[in-house]
């Protein structure tokens, strides 16, 4: 499990994950990020399929020197990684407490998947810029055997362009496995499920 960081709600602005296939190396990349910038750690640890994340913010100069140094202490371990330089105010909080903000104006969801959490984080960062859309819930890797998924609430126009924004980052990086999915006009019990989170087992058993 992703454990608990050190970051507060004003750290950054930028915001940085990388994603290693081996942990050993893992806890390398992550010794490279504390030791060569003072940067945030928002959380590290193990997730699906036997990798590990990494996510720090902090000041743009302070987050691509540890970036570059961990990438680098990586090597072909590295499985995925994001440098976003302005993130978009509400991904950190998503992913520091699962912050979810719904019920929210409109009745079209939009939703997005990636094989990986960085490329996901990534196109989710150029959706929410671009668009009036609410983000309603962020889930990384665990419990979606390794895959990330993210939802977004708004009139149907404002989803559907926020989607081809996701899309366009997503066509920037390694997109193999990514989707974006439309549902106009959804139902009620659409709306129930995700203002309770997307879990299969906290709806069914709390």
């Amino acid at each position: 499990m992703v454990v608990e960081g050190r970051a507060t709600d004003n750290s950054g602005p930028a915001l940085a994950m990388l994603e290693l296939d081996d942990i050993p190396l893992g806890l390398v990349a992550l010794d490279a990020v504390a030791k060569e910038a003072p940067v945030a750690l928002v959380g590290a640890g193990t997730i699906h399929h036997g990798h590990f994340l990494i996510v720090f913010a902090g000041p743009l100069a302070a987050v691509e020197m540890s970036h570059a140094r961990a990438h680098e202490r990586s090597g072909s371990a590295l499985v995925d990684a994001v440098l976003l330089p302005n993130a978009e105010p509400r991904i950190l909080p998503a992913l520091q407490r699962g912050v979810r903000r719904f019920p929210a104006p409109g009745d079209a969801l939009g939703m997005l998947e990636a094989r990986s959490s960085p490329t996901l984080v990534g196109a989710l960062d150029g959706a929410l810029k671009g668009t009036p859309v609410e983000l309603v819930e962020l889930r990384l890797a665990e419990g979606l055997g390794g895959k990330a998924v993210a939802s977004l609430w708004g009139n149907q126009h404002d989803v559907e362009v926020a989607l081809e924004l996701a899309e366009a980052r997503l066509a920037r990086g390694p997109s193999a496995g990514a989707s974006t999915t439309l549902i106009a006009n959804a139902h009620p019990e659409v709306a129930r499920v995700l203002s309770a989170g997307t879990r299969y087992f906290k709806e069914q058993f709390g």
